[in-house]
């Protein structure tokens, strides 16, 4: 799953992160071995699946509720050739992840502030990006929601997820409807040292998402699609 090539890179990621981390709470994962298959193993999932290929360039891939700057950083490192933008609404967190950014000199990744119900209306991010990844953010039709307006038509939103989302996917079938992203794949993964048997859910768009869409993070709270 760790491309060799980039292994040293990682870890030079896993050591700014951390150092980050001990100022700003980033994540829960504060020591090297949690960090490393909580966060960076996890993200690197999808170079396992044909959506990133080793190959890939050219591909505008937005990463949000980024947090700490997962899974942006490992993957903007192990995909020099495509281009990233993590998006989070807390302002210190980004400032962090644009630390790290620039400390390992990554290219190809840029942060945003502000909130996804927002951006979302925004003609720079609205229907900009093939693909839009999020990880451990929110229930699925709320995630589809917050995540739907940003993907191109014909692009894919990909979500980190556990394997006990029976409930999850039953309560989003109103929001993949009436966001038109449609449920094409499911890739479950092996995580090493003992963590376990997670997935990736695939989303394609396939129509122009409706000018409503994202709502108010109150609307959304209040009645979420489903």
């Amino acid at each position: 799953m760790i491309p060799e090539a980039f292994h040293s890179r990682l870890e030079a990621l896993s050591d700014a992160f951390l150092k980050e981390n001990q100022k700003l709470n980033l994540s829960a994962m504060r020591t090297k071995e949690l960090n490393w298959y909580g966060n960076i193993v996890d993200s690197l999932a999808i170079l396992d699946t044909p959506l990133l290929l080793q190959d890939s360039s050219d591909l505008r891939i937005l990463d949000l509720g980024t947090g700490g700057g997962y899974p942006l950083l490992p993957l903007a490192i192990c995909r020099e050739k495509c281009r990233f933008t993590g998006l989070d609404s807390i302002g210190k967190k980004m400032d962090a992840v644009s630390r790290i950014i620039a400390a390992l000199d990554i290219m190809n990744a840029e942060t945003v502030t502000g909130r996804a119900e927002d951006l979302g209306h925004d003609e720079r991010y609205r229907e900009h990006f093939d693909l839009v990844l999020s990880r451990a953010v929110a229930p699925l039709n709320v995630l589809l929601e917050w995540c739907a307006p940003f993907a191109k038509v014909g692009g894919r939103v990909v979500a980190w997820k556990s394997m006990k989302i029976d409930a999850e996917l039953t309560e989003s079938l109103l929001a993949r409807a009436e966001l038109s992203c449609h449920l094409t794949d499911q890739y479950r993964y092996e995580l090493p040292a003992g963590w376990g048997e997670r997935q990736l859910l695939v989303f394609q768009k396939t129509f122009k998402t409706n000018e409503k869409y994202p709502r108010s993070a109150a609307m959304i709270k209040k009645h979420p699609l489903r």
